[in-house]
């Protein structure tokens, strides 16, 4: 708020984007009547100190100057270490760590052994999960059953069906981690310990395939669920539709606004929402 003082380090604190940017956002500060206060060399920057000293902007732009191609530089060399360990795998001179991405919550890393292991009680539920889904089950049933059973594939300790989709499609199951550095994709076989056969990755990517296809040819598709875009705001687990086919319709035979709904798949599925209820989609979607 107005008159309020910002303290920070240094300019480099504040930003480390282009000079310019980085000079709008100190400008949008100061125009709200904020005091901004460099720790390091004790200067102040506000409307009036920089009417009465104009110079001390154009010292503003320097440090910015300076803290954007320091920041440039260091992410340049970051990208080329990590770009240079990937093409050390591909040929097999290197076999360790590299810090790239997130890695799957059932692997963790052995510091001392220097290899990735896995978690045997998350490998179990990924299993469990993995056979229900090749044996017809939807993720909702799986995530309920492994709640039911005390069991999770996660860190969090949360089964939420819209993660169990998208580990089932992760290359990461047969042992591929997949990079991409500096517009270049890297696809590092053997980097993980696989938990399934190439075969039956196949088999489940197949399976995966099939059901995507059906999704969306129901008499109402959703717009808005099934697609990533909406999510519960207490538990951040998917929204999922529903359409109350009751006797009250609209003249085209479809249910009436009210009837199609929004809820959380988390409490759907008993997975570890406690918020109940749900809400019309239409707003949502005209939204």
């Amino acid at each position: 708020t107005s008159g309020s003082v910002l303290v920070v380090e240094g300019l480099d604190r504040l930003s480390r984007a282009e000079p310019l940017q980085a000079q709008a956002q100190l400008a949008q500060i100061i125009n709200a009547g904020i005091t901004v206060v460099t720790a390091s060399d004790s200067k102040e920057y506000n409307r009036d100190l920089l009417k009465s000293n104009p110079m001390d902007l154009v010292y503003s732009l320097l440090v910015m100057i300076r803290a954007h191609e320091e920041s440039d530089t260091k992410s340049k060399r970051v990208t080329a270490s990590i770009l240079r360990l990937c093409q050390r795998w591909q040929d097999g001179s290197y076999r360790g760590l590299i810090r790239n991405g997130r890695d799957p919550h059932w692997l963790e890393w052995n510091k001392e052994q220097q290899q990735w292991e896995t978690i045997p009680d998350r490998v179990a539920a990924l299993r469990t999960a993995i056979d229900m889904f090749m044996s017809g089950d939807g993720a909702a049933r799986i995530v309920r059953t492994l709640t039911e059973r005390g069991m999770t594939y996660t860190q969090s300790g949360k089964n939420l069906a819209v993660h169990l989709y998208k580990i089932i499609r992760q290359p990461a199951l047969i042992g591929i981690k997949r990079i991409e550095v500096g517009g270049e994709q890297f696809e590092l076989r053997d980097y993980y310990p696989a938990i399934v056969s190439t075969e039956e990755y196949a088999a489940l990517q197949q399976s995966a395939e099939t059901r995507a296809k059906r999704k969306g040819k129901g008499v109402i598709p959703g717009l808005i669920t099934g697609m990533a875009l909406c999510y519960c705001g207490y538990c951040g687990a998917a929204l999922a539709g529903q359409n109350l086919m009751t006797r009250n319709k609209r003249p085209d035979g479809w249910p009436m606004d009210g009837h199609r709904r929004l809820l959380c798949s988390s409490y759907n599925t008993g997975a570890g929402c406690e918020v109940s209820g749900s809400c019309s989609v239409v707003p949502v979607e005209r939204a």
